[in-house]
């Protein structure tokens, strides 16, 4: 578990707040529970501090408080395709007892169905033949959108559903009533009382596996509607929350785009509903504060009529319920694609709004790192296209928005949770719609007393020939309360003289060495850290000779490369130990060493001694990784049995040559290494080559609609030496080149200051940036040499011009480019060309955005780069 320190402004809680106890906006850290999940969905902190999650795939895992540790219980049968699949989990209340869950998914047997069903766990593990199916309903599987997937069990136990209306995402109305046009209408769901679809439902499960209809649904008789049905008239309700000390439910109702052209008004809004009593919530007549959306004649494109909210009617020839139906409820909170004037600080662009936890500061509670009073009574909301997560005060005549920890970067909120110990815990989905290998579970704490300092360790070189003088820096090192340290030195656990944070040694005999620092504050809270030492044995130098670093590849060809490797001990150098790897990756990252964006399993691998006794294809000392990867690939408890085998060592499995023990890596590390060893049984990444020169081919144009249709390919050479023939550890040098495709996304940046990452479904298609004036993005280390024109595939989202412009090295540096941009529409992008400018060579370029006023937006997908 990795702290992080979150020293963002508060300022305006901090105001708002008259709370006894003082806060302290530096002292919330962020931790890292579950560093990697598959599509994580939402989750459940238990009464014992462990974390119950789905996965979109299926998969029912815990994370135990105590050890660390992830546990794979089982997995539900589940149909996962577009937006079906175990999308919601609850646990009952008495879960430590019962082992009772309940899931919202798509059953892989009935697929043209969900269901909700009870499951239970026993002995950490799934109970076979345990599912208990309490309710299910048909949706319609052409068009398979808008599928809700929200769960919450109350302190009374019941159980709440959210369930969206199934209707094609199409940037218009869905109110087309006409006969081939049944998924584009959403009257045959959201406004139907007799169907389950965009609606959330409430029933209290009981022992038998049967449920009963609480008191105070929206039609609790039955009469007219279905007893579940606790609120109707939703589009796509994702996440929400109970209140157990009011009984108020919070929900957020992802909303729709309307085409400009259709000249509609409202275009659509995202919401936050608050009701304690079943009711409509207007859809899809209604949006927001209750702006009525005209009936409109698809026949002959014309408005037919708007409804007052106390009057709404469903008139659907699909409607299989009543026809007057309940009076409008408006949302709480709302917001379009624009600035909002009722709430700025939600910002602008594409969105999806969710509901989270209401804080309730106990000062009865034990816990050191719950959250803070300034907090309480404060609802969470988060948005998962905008990436930011909001506190909510509650109670005045409009709700008062403050940002909570504005400057936290945020991989797609999806879940947001208040644990026993009142900390927020919270699930970052991953960038990608589907297939994220990298979802994780993260704590924000509120750190009081006195805090460890935060050690740094810096090394003027870790190996070399002696007499070998290096100078040791721990100035980074920091109190986060502020006090004066004091470093004490030690190498190989012998105390060193001297008590600054700089330290010189030389040394003179040929061994490994670990040098340490502690770095202590005044209360003597210590911390640790050290580097090891190589002395008799200087690191191989590597260098690509070709190609340029910075240059373009294009798709599915050729790339010659030749690699030189120095030994400046002398010691020769061995051609067949050379190796080349290249990957694909959306982007890379600019971080010390500018290394390449990883997978970070692999990252860890390349920097132990993985690869010197395993290859990715072929044998060598140990099997082939994608060996291993085929073998385990439907065992669900292998990750978690090889990472622990991995850090004891073993013989056996794959021949008598033993695996050594791996000390030197924690747990978490090691489990993302067998993450990446197994992701190996679907991933085509090019395995390492061998020897000084060849030929890489480039991979193939990704197929239309894929995600990471464009990026980066990093060619990695390394050359691991022998050890002086085995009498001192083995030495690995390597490097680097960047290749880029010739189109660059926007979405794809090295560094953001200010633009928007948005994915939209609604209009254009892919990974998005949208910019206020003045943001800009960096795109770094691209080589420019023969580059003479671009091309850009962009938009002017508002009413004025924009400008594109390309400069070098910074926002105010030489000018490169200027592409002028006129208005274009919501959402709508079209290509424009322009001259590059400049002497060309290894540049880093940013993208800038010239906007006339607040209310325009630049859109901006990708800019090629031509000869």
């Amino acid at each position: 578990m990795k702290p992080l320190c979150l020293a963002f402004a508060l300022v305006h809680l901090v105001a708002l707040s008259p709370a006894a106890e003082p806060l302290d906006p530096k002292r919330f850290e962020q931790e890292i529970l579950v560093p990697m999940a598959r599509d994580a969905t939402q989750m459940e902190i238990l009464p014992s501090g462990d974390i119950l999650f789905a996965e979109f795939w299926g998969a029912v895992k815990r994370w135990d408080a105590k050890s660390g540790s992830v546990q794979t219980l089982g997995k539900v049968a589940t149909h996962a395709k577009g937006e079906v699949g175990l999308l919601g989990i609850a646990a009952d209340r008495d879960f430590e007892r019962t082992g009772h869950f309940y899931a919202l998914f798509c059953p892989l047997e009935k697929p043209e169905t969900m269901r909700v069903s009870r499951f239970t766990v026993q002995e950490n593990a799934l109970a076979a033949g345990s599912e208990v199916e309490l309710l299910s309903w048909p949706y319609d599987t052409e068009h398979v959108f808008h599928m809700g997937g929200a769960m919450w069990m109350d302190a009374k136990g019941d159980l709440y559903i959210g369930n969206g209306d199934n209707c094609h995402w199409n940037p218009g109305l869905p109110q087309d009533t006409r006969p081939d046009r049944k998924n584009w209408d959403a009257f045959r769901s959201a406004a139907n009382s007799r169907d389950l679809r965009g609606k959330i439902l409430r029933i209290h499960p009981r022992p038998d596996g049967t449920y009963a209809i609480p008191k105070g649904n929206l039609f609790s008789d039955g009469k007219d509607g279905r007893p579940e049905i606790f609120a109707m008239g939703i589009r796509n309700p994702f996440r929400m929350t109970v209140d157990d000390r009011t009984g108020t439910l919070y929900f957020g109702d992802v909303g729709p785009n309307v085409l400009p052209e259709l000249g509609v008004n409202p275009v659509g809004y995202e919401e936050i509903n608050a009701t304690q009593t079943g009711g409509n919530f207007g859809w899809p007549l209604f949006v927001g504060p209750n702006e009525a959306l005209p009936l409109y004649d698809f026949a002959t494109n014309r408005e037919i009529k708007r409804y007052a909210p106390e009057s709404p009617e469903n008139l659907s020839p699909r409607n299989t319920g009543i026809t007057k139906l309940p009076p409008a409820q408006p949302a709480l909170i709302w917001y379009s694609n624009l600035p909002s004037k009722e709430f700025p600080s939600l910002g602008s662009g594409g969105r999806s709004i969710m509901a989270g936890p209401v804080y309730h500061f106990d000062p009865a509670n034990p816990s050191p790192i719950k959250l803070p009073e300034a907090l309480d009574g404060r609802l969470f909301i988060y948005e998962w296209m905008r990436n930011w997560v909001q506190t909510v005060k509650l109670g005045s005549s409009r709700p008062e928005i403050e940002p909570f920890l504005p400057s936290l970067s945020l991989r797609r909120p999806i879940d947001l949770k208040i644990g026993p110990d009142g900390a927020l815990y919270m699930i970052e989905y991953g960038d990608q719609w589907w297939e994220n290998n990298d979802s994780r579970i993260v704590r924000i704490v509120y750190r009081r007393g006195n805090r460890p300092p935060v050690p740094s360790l810096a090394s003027s070189e870790t190996a070399g020939l002696q007499p070998l003088a290096l100078n040791f820096d721990a100035s980074a090192s920091r109190d986060p309360d502020g006090d004066a340290l004091r470093f004490t030195w030690k190498i190989n656990g012998v105390d060193q003289p001297g008590s600054e944070p700089k330290f010189a040694h030389t040394f003179v005999e040929s061994g490994t060495y670990e040098v340490s620092i502690a770095v202590a504050d005044k209360h003597g809270a210590t911390s640790k850290a050290s580097e090891t030492i190589h002395i008799g044995n200087a690191r191989p130098a590597v260098r690509f000779e070709s190609p340029a670093h910075g240059s373009f590849f294009e798709w599915d060809s050729a790339i010659p490369y030749k690699i030189s490797v120095t030994e400046s001990d002398g010691d020769p150098v061995q051609p067949n130990l050379i190796t080349m790897q290249a990957e694909f990756r959306g982007r890379r990252f600019d971080g010390p060493g500018d290394t390449a964006l990883v997978d970070p399993g692999l990252a860890l691998m390349r920097g132990s001694t993985c690869f010197a006794c395993h290859m990715a294809d072929t044998p060598s000392a140990g099997p082939a990784y994608k060996t291993v990867a085929l073998k385990y690939k439907d065992d669900l408890a292998a990750p978690e049995r090889l990472a622990q085998k991995v850090l004891s060592g073993g013989a056996g499995t794959w021949g008598q040559i033993p695996m050594p023990p791996h000390p030197q890596h924690s747990l978490d590390q090691i489990r993302r290494m067998i993450h990446w060893v197994l992701s190996l049984k679907d991933d085509p990444s090019s395995p390492p080559q061998s020897g000084p020169s060849g030929i890489c081919r480039a991979p193939k144009k990704p197929a239309e609609g894929t995600r990471v249709d464009e990026g980066v390919l990093i060619l990695t050479a390394a050359y691991t030496d022998d050890g002086k023939q085995g009498k001192l550890p083995r030495l690995r040098g390597e490097t680097s080149v960047v290749l880029h495709s010739r189109r660059k996304k926007a979405a794809l940046f090295d560094e953001n200051q200010g633009m928007a990452y948005v994915e939209s479904v609604e209009g254009e298609k892919g990974l998005l940036g949208q910019f206020k004036d003045g943001a800009h993005i960096f795109w770094r280390e691209v080589n420019l040499e023969g580059i003479r024109q671009i091309k850009a595939r962009t938009g002017s989202l508002g009413r004025g011009n924009a400008t594109l412009e390309l400069h070098a090295n910074s926002p105010t540096g030489p000018l490169l480019a200027s592409i002028p941009v006129p208005p274009t529409g919501e959402g709508q992008f079209v290509e424009l060309s322009a001259p590059l400018a400049g002497p060309g060579g290894l540049t880093d370029i940013c993208v800038v955005a010239r906007c006339p006023d607040s209310e325009t937006l630049l859109g901006l997908n990708w800019v090629e780069f031509l000869r």
